[in-house]
């Protein structure tokens, strides 16, 4: 009897062990493997070069580097968040640093859904190019998987603007989820596979992570190139990279996991804001399109936001983030656990702020922290 239960248990741990090869189980293999996500997912996860290509621009320094004082009440917030690095530029120098836990100005760090935004430039490029037609076109033209489950009708507009209508609930955190097998799988092609159409797209807008993944599989197919190419040819290389970045693979080292995973030091995450503040452009060179650039951080206001009475949207465009402090309006790029680049354009200025924050309840869809980083940084500002 013994012997019959141990070898009913080796069956029944050979199929589970085979299952997890499977794309429908292969994230729970991963997670096993990985462990739970952290900004630190780069030493364990697979991951491609995004090359700086070793000729870095070093920002200048202002003439008040680290002498301005951030009031002690908002320096108790950036403390106690578990911040690992605070910049702030201003007129494109840097005008105040701050490293915490051991990090410093070389040390890599996660972005999660801060990658986003480098989707969405990489799309606007895309766009400038003729490489995408028209924001308008469906999506189908570029993920045949699109033509099918009701998919037909989503364009590439309602991807940037999380207004995709799909099935992915980004807040499922289950096992089983489809959100878990974007984050732990072995191929994000099959994530797109088990997209559906649940509700009109381009009507309401609901943050799908799937939506930044589909994105990238256009990208991919409109250049022919990997996404980690891409963003070290097309901006790492040019904007004078200081340090080599990694992104993030699939379990299968096929695909970027497009929804998040570059990880870079504090200093390049700016130059990605810089370039915004710079409407698309670095040292005289039109990186990304003026045109791109503005349609991309304002407001998607004809949608409806389904979580605060059908309001429009005021603050998401394509896959930036917009809010306001203290008058000034705010462009930013988001990332789980507080990883921030912030743009003050009345100010001429970029904040960067990485680190390990808890997720707490949002005041209009932001992190209560948004506020505080960037008040810190306006007691900075001339």
């Amino acid at each position: 009897m013994l012997k019959r239960i141990i070898i009913f248990l080796l069956v029944i741990l050979v199929v589970l062990g085979g299952l997890s090869f499977t794309p429908q189980f292969s994230h729970l293999k991963n997670f096993a493997i990985w462990g739970k996500h952290t900004i630190h997912d780069y030493k364990t996860h697979p991951t491609r070069l995004v090359a700086s290509g070793g000729a870095p621009q070093y920002w200048p320094l202002d003439s008040n580097y680290n002498k301005g004082v951030i009031p002690d009440s908002l320096m108790a917030v950036i403390d106690s968040n578990d911040t690992h690095a605070f910049i702030v530029i201003q007129n494109g120098k840097l005008l105040y640093e701050k490293y915490w836990d051991g990090y410093t100005p070389k040390t890599l760090s996660g972005s999660f859904s801060a990658a986003k935004s480098m989707i969405s430039l990489l799309i606007g490029i895309a766009l400038d190019e003729g490489k995408i037609k028209s924001l308008d076109e469906p999506v189908s033209n570029y993920v045949p998987h699109f033509k099918n489950e009701g998919l037909d009708k989503v364009r590439i507009k309602d991807l940037l603007t999380m207004s995709s209508g799909t099935n992915y609930y980004e807040f499922d955190k289950s096992y089983f989820s489809l959100n878990a097998s974007a984050y732990y799988g072995d191929d994000e092609g099959y994530l797109i596979s088990q997209l559906k159409a649940k509700e009109p797209a381009g009507v309401n807008w609901d943050y799908r992570s799937a939506d930044t993944q589909v994105l990238g599989f256009i990208v991919e197919k409109a250049f022919g190139q990997n996404i980690s190419e891409l963003v070290s040819e097309r901006f790492m290389k040019p904007m004078g990279a200081e340090a080599d970045a990694l992104w993030l693979l699939d379990g299968n080292k096929k695909h970027e996991k497009a929804f998040c995973c570059f990880n870079g030091v504090a200093h390049d995450y700016a130059r990605f804001g810089q370039l915004v503040l710079n409407n698309g452009q670095w040292n005289g060179k039109q990186i990304v399109s003026e045109n791109y650039i503005k349609a991309a951080t304002t407001p998607a206001s004809y949608l409806k936001d389904p979580y605060e009475n059908g309001n429009p949207v005021d603050f998401y465009g394509y896959q930036y983030w917009m809010f306001k402090e203290q008058g000034h309006d705010v462009v930013a790029q988001n990332g789980l656990f507080g990883q921030y680049v912030f743009i003050i354009r009345d100010k001429n200025a970029v904040v960067v702020r990485l680190g390990e924050s808890k997720v707490t309840k949002p005041i209009h869809h932001h992190q209560p922290e948004n506020f505080s980083y960037v008040a810190a940084a306006l007691a900075l500002l001339k």
